[in-house]
């Protein structure tokens, strides 16, 4: 059972993220709270796997729930769940150690496969920062890419020539959710198009996924 902690000062987003995540197996809402103060309290007190945490809360940040656990060693996996952060925002938490970023306007069936992703102990982050400059080559990236069971699946249908509607038939999701899936794939490998995509899966994990 993952336990999961929410953090949010939106009681309206909250509440219908519990809703949510309650009618999942295998997850436990094990508190929802408000303030920083109160994410501290419940990181001392709660036995957690995983915090969803707002950016913004109230005239506070995030960060200092980060900087909490990392001064004290404690070992709780957190992701971002914002409206949006600026790109040295992003590095900020990232260097901080979060697990990832999602953003709030995406599909709630894409919050799950954020959350499956970082416990799987992978980095997460929102499609929307997919251009953010990269340092590595694309080859140098997809080698240390840990793919998702649904990155797998997506992977195979743009093998296969599938338009994105096509393969939202055959996982049974939206179309919505397989564009951001394939935009959360151009983030991971560093690439741009479905063609890089493709040939460097090819080179790299043909034999793990196909």
């Amino acid at each position: 059972m993952t336990r999961v902690l929410l953090v949010d000062d939106h009681a309206l987003f909250r509440e219908g993220l519990a809703r949510l995540l309650s009618a999942e197996s295998g997850i436990e809402v094990a508190g929802q709270c408000a303030t920083v103060e109160e994410a501290l309290v419940h990181v001392q007190t709660t036995g957690l796997d995983l915090i969803l945490l707002d950016y913004e809360l109230g005239d506070r940040r995030g960060n200092e729930v980060m900087h909490y656990l990392r001064s004290h060693q404690i070992d709780i996996k957190v992701l971002i769940v914002t409206v949006g952060l600026t790109r040295a925002e992003l590095r900020q938490m990232l260097n901080q150690g979060v697990a990832g970023v999602f953003l709030k306007n995406n599909p709630p069936e894409l919050l799950l496969e954020a959350m499956r992703a970082v416990l799987a102990g992978e980095t997460w982050v929102d499609p929307k920062y997919a251009e953010a400059p990269i340092e590595k080559t694309p080859g140098e990236i997809f080698r240390r890419v840990r793919f998702t069971e649904r990155d797998r699946h997506v992977l195979r249908g743009v093998f296969e020539g599938l338009a994105n509607k096509e393969i939202a038939e055959r996982l049974h999701v939206s179309e919505s959710a397989i564009k951001a899936s394939l935009q959360q794939l151009f983030s991971k490998t560093g690439v741009r198009t479905r063609g890089q995509l493709v040939r460097i899966a090819l080179e790299q994990f043909r034999r793990e996924l196909l």
